[in-house]
């Protein structure tokens, strides 16, 4: 009888299925990913997330020893997806080529000065796929360059130095950690020069020190603050994400220069600073296995998107040798994130709307990649030995939690879930 209503209430709840997607969900999810991205940091967050996935051996997160992510040169049809990726951006580029400000130009119009910066990975790989191809009577690696310098000269700073998240004034946003910093490392690797990648280094330095709010372990980052209107000093967890993953992409891109050894030190913050963010999370992981929207504030909805991009951190920490005592939290937020990709649609669900980040939203371009570029990290974590794992799962992926129980219960009607209560009764 005991076993009846065990397959009874396993069938209804569907707890069934496993929390590690599958080849054909992850499929969908990519999809979707390149289906819904819109604005430029979309776009710029989702080549990011087709490097690590479709082209791994041009990340900074490569292990393998063939792995150059800074190459002379590369066949016209080895990157197509990024290459196509650049183009679109190049053909939407301002229609004057610079500004007249060191020549500075940025890649695209935006309100935002970082995000478009976002995008300079890809332009400059198509640039050495391409041989420096002209758009619109602009070369890739001329248009890489004028960003850079847009950013140097022409974007309004802080007076410590801090370059503006906005164009229209000084202001630091935690989003920005991810968007300029890593396309100056990887500017620094392409056109071999050290001052980039230290200026990375220095612009992460300087949004933490103003960003940073202590928490009784680690530290969050707030996410609006200097300048007028727009303030946001809530401990957002997208914010914290996009801060902690973007300091790993540069500590990860000094690893894999020419200047590592002389930029221990640097290597050595960055590696601090990201695992204060963690450790800061590391508390307010609900029994649910997800991040709140804001992450030390109980009212606020569990959200998938940061707790992806998260995970996505923890699972890096491990495979790029720095620490393995992230990868149980790691595994269980992207376990837990998993279960809200639809099974229909690919579309990860309960996330923030990527344009009003106080409010849930139907779908996140984002979110989808930060999937993504989770899932690569865990395959990477899974052939590297699945260090850090605990527990019988060494996956970390597979079976059910409370938590999936409360997930599914969540979508099923009342007669269910009383069905569900009163077979697990029995079964105690």
């Amino acid at each position: 009888m005991r076993l009846q209503v065990l397959i009874a209430v396993l069938t209804l709840a569907g707890v069934c299925d496993a929390t590690h997607l599958s080849s054909a969900r992850l499929s969908q999810v990519y999809d979707k990913m390149n289906s819904f991205a819109k604005y430029s940091w979309e776009n710029g967050t989702k080549a990011q997330a087709i490097l690590e996935w479709t082209y791994p051996d041009l990340s900074v997160f490569s292990t393998a020893s063939s792995s150059n992510p800074f190459p002379a040169s590369l066949s016209s049809n080895q990157i197509p997806q990024i290459v196509d990726i650049a183009r679109t951006t190049m053909n939407n580029r301002p229609a004057t080529n610079a500004s007249g400000i060191m020549g500075g130009s940025p890649l695209l119009e935006d309100g935002a000065a970082a995000d478009p910066a976002s995008l300079g990975g890809a332009i400059l790989l198509a640039n050495v796929s391409t041989g420096n191809a002209a758009v619109k009577n602009v070369g890739y690696g001329d248009a890489a360059r004028m960003e850079v310098a847009y950013l140097l000269y022409g974007v309004p700073r802080s007076n410590t130095g801090a370059i503006s998240h906005r164009t229209e004034q000084a202001q630091y946003w935690s989003d920005f950690t991810f968007m300029v910093p890593p396309f100056l490392a990887t500017y620094a690797g392409f056109s071999n020069n050290q001052t980039y990648l230290q200026i990375a280094y220095d612009q992460c330095r300087l949004y933490r020190d103003r960003l940073r709010r202590p928490m009784s372990s680690g530290a969050l980052w707030a996410h609006i603050q200097g300048g007028t209107g727009n303030l946001d000093p809530g401990l957002w967890a997208t914010g914290n994400g996009w801060a902690a993953y973007g300091m790993l992409r540069v500590m990860a891109t000094i690893q894999k220069s020419q200047w590592a050894g002389q930029m221990g030190s640097q290597r050595g913050d960055l590696a601090s600073w990201v695992g204060e963010i963690m450790d800061g999370c590391k508390g307010y992981v609900t029994p649910n296995g997800l991040l709140r929207n804001y992450v030390n504030d109980t009212s606020s909805f569990e959200e998938t998107s940061a707790s992806a991009l998260i995970a996505a951190t923890g699972l890096r920490l491990s495979t790029l040798g720095v620490t393995d005592s992230y990868v149980p939290m790691a595994l269980n937020l992207l376990s837990s994130a998993s279960r809200y990709v639809s099974n229909s649609t690919g579309v990860l669900e309960q996330v923030v709307d990527p344009l009003d980040w106080s409010k849930q939203g139907q779908d996140s371009p984002e979110g989808q990649s930060f999937m993504i570029m989770a899932y690569a990290a865990h395959g990477d974590w899974d052939r590297a030995g699945r260090k850090g794992a605990t527990g019988v799962d060494g996956d970390g992926l597979g079976g059910y939690t409370s938590g999936a129980v409360a997930r599914w219960g969540a979508g099923m009607g009342a007669t269910a879930v009383a069905a569900l209560v009163a077979g697990l009764a029995v079964l105690a």
